[in-house]
């Protein structure tokens, strides 16, 4: 989806002149880019505050309508009031469909996860991913389906699986984990344990049948040694 901002070109400069312009309802902006000239312009305050609720969630790509000519650009930085967070200046850097940029995208979860029907707690750490591409393939934001996640597994950068973007972050960095919580850790090693010590004692009984074979077959060894040794002393007695 394209976000539309309308702006016009101004000559109005001077803290004063721009001061009044913001009580009038208007913000101050520049555009910028390309080793052009920067514009000055002036925003529409209410317009674009709607603007920037519309983009929540997304990519910060819009195109910029100057007095009827658009142009792609990057909302690059807002300034804001400390007191009332008031707008106070926009910064757009424009782009060229040719050149590559890097931004942020930001990540929308969905579903349930298994491993938190569980019992385990969903960590969602990325929440926005800086990739570098041609903005017109840059997404306008990552979804990622944790409806199958187990308990302990993560979805990581690789399994986004998206071509022409090249991701800023290592690919094996996780973007949303399900943590296992230290009681439902120590229930699960109980009974791993108990497992264990189920299959040893199953196998107990077959390893002492094997011990109580071995006595017999020495006796029998031993039985043989002595008839041979009776015929012996047999044949030395005839002698």
């Amino acid at each position: 989806m394209a976000y539309v901002i309308k702006a016009e070109a101004r000559a109005v400069t001077g803290k004063g002149k721009v001061r009044k312009m913001r009580r009038n309802g208007s913000v101050p902006a520049v555009m910028y880019g390309h080793g052009d000239p920067s514009l000055l312009l002036t925003l529409n305050a209410h317009d674009f505050s709607q603007t920037l609720e519309e983009i929540k969630g997304h990519s910060p790509i819009v195109d910029l309508d100057v007095d009827g000519e658009s142009t792609k650009c990057v909302i690059k930085t807002l300034q804001r009031n400390p007191t009332d967070g008031s707008l106070l200046h926009v910064d757009f850097q424009k782009v060229h469909p040719e050149e590559k940029i890097t931004i942020n995208v930001p990540v929308i979860i969905h579903g349930t996860a298994e491993g938190a029907k569980e019992g385990g707690m969903l960590d969602h750490i990325l929440r926005e991913i800086p990739v570098r591409a041609k903005i017109d393939l840059i997404p306008e934001h990552f979804d990622v389906d944790v409806t199958r996640l187990k308990l302990g597994h993560s979805v990581h950068v690789a399994d986004l699986k998206v071509e022409d973007i090249e991701f800023i972050l290592p690919l094996d960095s996780p973007i949303v984990t399900i943590l296992v919580p230290r009681k439902l850790a120590a229930a699960q090693a109980e009974r791993a344990e108990a497992a264990a010590a189920a299959e040893a004692a199953a196998a107990a009984p077959e390893v002492e049948e094997a011990e109580a074979e071995e006595p017999e077959v020495i006796k029998e060894k031993k039985a043989e040694e002595q008839a041979g040794e009776g015929e012996k002393k047999e044949k030395e007695k005839g002698k």
